[in-house]
């Protein structure tokens, strides 16, 4: 079987990686009972600074990497202010920033994708690290794994970790108890936008380019993980080792799905009835509970 072949398996670690770090950062928002819909506009907002600020700019290796990640921190911050003190909705909040992120994008490479070369004037020998295998396993999948880990830590023994829990479970108690709710909420959306940026200069290190349309329905994979390992999007449960699950799970029907030749749309599609299935089986789980009560 193809599927089983060690290079088709090493690509599905390969294509998990990003859409796995940016799970981890929904998997934040979502224990607080959020959404961040702009995580796919944020990677492809990130890949197309990477290209033109290696390749145009001259900012060099560095100071591209900085100003890339920063877009994610500050597009995250925007979100976290606006949900928090603007009491506005997360879902139109990060909508809006999906859509303004993606035009940015757009404007910044003129609606074309940029070529990242090699050597002087261009991008350094280090940035083919994100395409090299260690031990068979694509390097990107080390980011991953050490991305999680370190949140894993944070949410198990960490009191922020905890705080973001409590908050998702019940938001006024949390702020009764004297949690800065506000600043913990917008934290999250942070890391989130933060870690999308991380997963954009991957992705634009992986196929030698910054495309400002990459990244479409990256958030859709991104909840499906989340909602399939377990997270509630009610808030307040879920942990990162389910999510990781999810992203497998996701990455694997991914690629039968493509071997299969089952065309972008109905993919699309069945994953959406995916997270309808994983939602209905948590509310069921749930009613189920307080029934046994």
């Amino acid at each position: 079987m193809i599927f089983l072949k060690f290079d088709n398996l090493s690509n599905i670690l390969r294509q998990v990686s990003e859409i796995g770090i940016i799970s981890v950062g929904m998997t934040l928002v979502i224990i607080t009972a959020g959404i961040d819909l702009s995580v796919g506009s944020l990677l492809a907002l990130s890949a197309t600074l990477t290209a033109f600020g290696i390749m145009d700019w001259q900012l060099g290796f560095a100071l591209t990497i900085i100003v890339a990640l920063l877009s994610g921190l500050l597009a995250g911050f925007v979100n976290g202010v606006l949900i928090s003190w603007g009491k506005i909705q997360a879902f139109i909040v990060t909508l809006a920033m999906m859509t303004g992120a993606r035009g940015f994008a757009l404007f910044i490479a003129d609606s074309n994708s940029r070529n990242i070369g090699f050597g002087d004037g261009a991008a350094p020998e280090v940035f083919k690290v994100f395409t090299t295998s260690f031990i068979g396993i694509p390097f990107p999948v080390f980011i991953f794994i050490g991305v999680s880990i370190i949140f894993s830590i944070m949410l198990r023994k960490m009191r922020f970790g905890r705080y973001i829990y409590a908050i998702g479970s019940n938001e006024e108690a949390a702020r009764l108890a004297g949690l800065r709710v506000n600043w913990v909420r917008t934290t999250t959306y942070i890391i989130s936008g933060l870690l999308a940026a991380l997963a954009g200069i991957i992705h634009a290190a992986q196929l030698y380019q910054g495309n400002p349309n990459d990244g479409v329905a990256f958030e859709l994979d991104a909840i499906a993980a989340v909602v399939i390992g377990g997270t509630s999007l009610m808030g307040g449960k879920g942990t990162l080792e389910g999510t990781i699950a999810g992203v497998l799970i996701i990455g694997i029907l991914s690629n039968i799905l493509g071997l299969h030749g089952v065309q972008k749309d109905f993919q699309l599609m069945l994953k959406g009835a995916i997270i309808v299935a994983a939602v209905l089986l948590q509310e069921g789980n749930l009613r189920f509970g307080f029934l046994r009560k």
